[in-house]
């Protein structure tokens, strides 16, 4: 209790040394540039710095121990270089090709240094797969989780909540499941700990940011949303074997990556190639507002969430529920999108996007 106490409070002190510092300094936005934004006044960019080293000294400070786990080690080591390379993008411009190729390299290094998954459990059995095919699906599960969230992030503070629900699943499903049902070793429960106190600290730092996107206070910008994704890439695959429940928890975002791509690719487009396509978008079309577009969202990651923790062990309730959740989500496309053809381009640039 005193970890999530007091890294909310770190947190807080940390982002109001850094707007003061920043205003002083005026690294402020230019918001008078843009014609559709209402908002006018001025507030500081890149204040995402500070929330990353309310991280650090989270850790730092709360759980010095854990600095000799390997975890953790890796954990500050790419997030400080993902810190810079992010702080040079948004100073000076690095093409998407690039960003792809570091996030490619810091994902294949990462792997094959610790964080490979080598197993998962399905009806009660734990599976060994061989070390090159899950090399392959680790690399996959790490670009998809970061570049799902970037394309997700088009309206402002709906993310960040979508994250903070994801650490907080992570927190219950170690704490009143895995630990709480399952025979782990000691080397398997320290890791898992560490695992359970990293994901508490990155659920209130994600919620703060939330909170600093809503009024806004800052601009928290890549440097801060780049690390978020990162990070909870990197804690998704240290959690191994339940890595099914953390996919119906993200399930909008993951899915809205598939639809994207399949959607692109069937009209003969550039997979890759920026348009707005994705999720929200397409209820903007429908004249949903942002409001109720965050709610839903919320809504939705938060119920599933609990649907999951809920079934404890069932591992077979589980896959229905995936199964179930992803027959849904295309299901209800395809029949809206691509049988009764309603329109789903939005060329149109909103205020927030």
């Amino acid at each position: 209790m005193y970890i999530l106490i007091l890294s909310i409070i770190i947190s807080i002190i940390t982002f109001w040394i850094g707007l003061l510092l920043f205003k002083k300094l005026k690294i402020l936005d230019t918001p008078w540039k843009y014609k559709d934004l209402k908002r006018k006044t001025p507030v500081p960019k890149l204040i995402g710095i500070f929330l990353i080293i309310s991280v650090i000294l989270s850790i730092l400070l709360l759980i010095p121990n854990y600095l000799n786990n390997k975890e953790v080690q890796y954990l500050l080591f790419w997030a400080i270089f993902l810190w810079i390379i992010t702080i040079i993008d948004d100073i000076k411009w690095i093409s998407a090709k690039y960003r792809f190729l570091i996030q490619i390299w810091v994902s294949i290094i990462w792997i094959l240094w610790w964080a490979i998954i080598s197993h998962f459990s399905l009806f009660w059995h734990i599976y060994n797969i061989p070390y090159w095919l899950w090399f392959i699906i680790s690399l996959i599960w790490f670009i998809l989780i970061i570049n799902s969230f970037n394309w997700f992030d088009g309206i402002n503070w709906m993310w960040s909540w979508v994250a903070t629900i994801w650490f907080i699943s992570m927190v219950l499903l170690i704490k009143f499941v895995i630990l709480h049902y399952y025979q782990v070793s000691p080397e398997e429960y320290k890791h898992l700990v560490a695992l359970l106190n990293l994901c508490i600290i990155m659920s209130w730092v994600s919620f703060v940011s939330t909170i600093i996107e809503f009024k806004p206070f800052g601009l928290l910008r890549d440097v801060w949303v780049m690390f978020l994704w990162y990070v909870l890439a990197y804690l998704s695959l240290l959690s191994w074997w339940k890595i099914g429940i953390l996919i119906v928890v993200l399930s909008l975002v993951l899915f809205d990556s598939f639809w994207v791509i399949i959607n692109r690719i069937k009209n003969k487009k550039n997979p890759m190639q920026w348009d707005y396509t994705h999720f929200h978008h397409r209820l903007m079309k429908h004249w949903w507002k942002r409001e109720e577009i965050r709610m839903f969202v919320w809504i939705w990651s938060l119920f599933f969430m609990v649907i999951m923790i809920l079934q404890w062990i069932n591992s077979f309730n589980k896959i229905i529920i995936l199964f179930m959740v992803f027959i849904l989500f295309f299901w209800i496309h395809i029949y809206l999108y691509w049988i009764k053809k309603l329109p789903q381009w939005m060329w149109d640039r909103n205020k927030d996007l």
